[in-house]
C-alpha cells in the first residue's frame, strides 16, 4: 500500500507581498497546478490515499475556480482516498458548501476519526480550544496493527495553556504510533517519536515567501510487511533561495558584484532569489544595488536586502578639514542611533556631491 502525506498547500494565497500582480497570479496558479501534479503522481504510482494534514486553503475567501478544480480532481480520481484534516488557515465552508461530499473525500473531525485499510489505520483529530487538552487521553491504538496519526500544529515537549495549535509530543509517546503525520511547519522534518514511531512534517508543496526557502514537496509512505517506509519527494515547480554575502573584505563594488554573480551562476533561473548583503563597508564604497538586480533579472524574481553597516569612525575623518569631514564628525558625535547616523551620513554625502536624494 502507498500513501502520500502532504500539508500546508495554502491554495489561493495572494502572493503579492513580493511579486508584481502578473507574477503573483502566475505563482498562484502554479501552486494549484503543483497540487494537481501531485495527484497525477499518485495515480501514476498507484497511491491508495493522500493525507492532507491541514491548511489546504490559505483563507476563507477561496475562489470558486479553485474550489471547483479541487473538487473535480477528487471526484475524477475515485480510486484514491483524500484524507482531509483542516488546519488553522482552513475554513469549514469548503465542505459545507458542497451539495454532496465525494465518497473518497474522508474528513477528520474534532474527536478521533479512524479510516482503516488492510494494512494500516489512519486516525486523526482537528485540534481546537475545546479539545486540545483532552485528546491525548482518548487516543487508544491497537499495538498489533500499524497506526498513522494525523494532526496539525506545532510540536512541544509539554502542554501550553490556551494554545490549541500546539501538539504535546510527550503525551503521544508509547501510544502505539508508527507514523505521526503533521502539518503546520512548512519545511520537511523527520524525527523519532519514541522507540516505535516517528513524527514527520511534510512541509509545504511550494514555497511562497523567503521564510520558506529550500526543497518543498511531500512524503511518500510505502507500507509492506508490517513496516512503513517514508521518502521525501522534492516536487516544487520553483524554489526560493536565499544567498548571504559578506562585503566586509571588499572595497570595490564591481568585485563584490562579480563574486555574487559567480555564487549564483549554477542556480536554476526559475527560482526566486534573495540576496542578503551583510558586513561593514567604508564610505568610499559606492553600492550599485539596482545594477546588481538588473544583472540577476534572468531569475523569476530577485530581491536584494542590504543589511550592511557603514564602518566610519572619527579616526577616518580626523584629518579631513573639508565640510565633508566636519559633517561626519558632527553626526558621529550626535545622540542618533547607529542606524540613524549611517542614514544621515549617506544622505548628507549625496547632498554635498549634488546627487539626487
Amino acid at each position: 500500500m502507498k500513501i502520500i502525506h502532504c500539508a500546508d498547500l495554502h491554495l489561493d494565497s495572494k502572493m503579492e507581498t513580493n511579486l508584481s500582480t502578473t507574477k503573483a497570479q502566475k505563482r498562484k496558479k502554479e501552486i494549484l497546478n503543483t497540487f494537481e501534479r501531485m495527484v497525477a503522481y499518485a495515480v501514476k504510482n498507484s497511491v491508495n490515499a493522500i493525507i492532507i494534514a491541514g491548511d489546504m486553503f490559505d483563507t476563507d475567501h477561496v475562489s470558486n475556480m479553485t474550489k471547483s478544480r479541487v473538487l473535480n480532481l477528487i471526484e475524477k480520481n475515485s480510486q484514491i482516498d483524500f484524507l482531509y484534516l483542516s488546519g488553522n488557515h482552513d475554513e469549514s465552508n469548503f465542505i459545507h458548501l458542497l451539495d454532496e461530499v465525494p465518497a473518497n473525500l474522508k474528513i477528520f473531525g474534532e474527536t478521533w476519526t479512524t479510516f482503516s485499510y488492510q494494512q494500516v489505520n489512519v486516525i486523526g483529530v482537528v485540534l481546537n480550544e475545546n479539545n486540545y487538552s483532552l485528546v491525548y487521553d482518548t487516543l487508544n491504538l491497537p499495538a498489533d496493527q500499524l497506526n498513522i496519526v494525523v494532526m496539525h500544529g506545532e510540536v512541544s515537549s509539554h502542554a501550553i495553556k490556551n494554545k490549541s495549535e500546539v501538539i504535546n509530543l510527550s503525551l503521544l509517546k508509547n501510544k502505539n504510533i508508527d507514523y505521526l503525520a503533521l502539518g503546520h511547519i512548512h519545511s520537511y522534518a523527520l524525527h523519532d517519536l519514541d522507540q516505535r514511531g516517528v513524527y514527520c512534517y511534510a512541509g509545504c508543496l511550494e514555497g511562497r515567501g523567503f521564510d520558506e526557502c529550500g526543497e518543498k514537496g511531500f512524503v511518500l509512505l510505502e507500507i509492506e510487511n508490517r513496516e512503513i517506509k517514508s521518502q521525501f519527494v522534492n516536487f516544487a515547480q520553483r524554489q526560493l533561495v536565499e544567498v548571504s554575502f559578506d562585503i566586509t573584505p571588499y572595497d570595490d563594488w564591481f568585485k563584490i558584484e562579480s563574486q555574487i554573480l559567480d555564487k549564483v551562476k549554477n542556480l536554476a533561473t526559475e527560482n526566486l532569489l534573495k540576496i542578503v548583503l551583510r558586513g561593514k563597508y567604508k564610505i568610499q564604497l559606492e553600492k550599485h544595488l539596482g545594477m546588481l538586480e538588473q544583472k540577476l533579472s534572468q531569475f523569476f524574481f530577485v530581491k536584494i536586502k542590504d543589511e550592511t553597516v557603514l564602518d566610519v569612525t572619527n579616526a577616518d575623518v580626523e584629518n579631513d578639514v573639508s565640510l565633508r569631514g566636519e559633517f561626519i564628525r558632527q553626526v558621529l558625535a550626535s545622540n542618533l542611533t547607529p542606524g540613524q547616523k549611517e542614514q544621515t551620513i549617506l544622505i548628507g554625502l549625496r547632498a554635498l556631491t549634488g546627487e539626487d536624494l
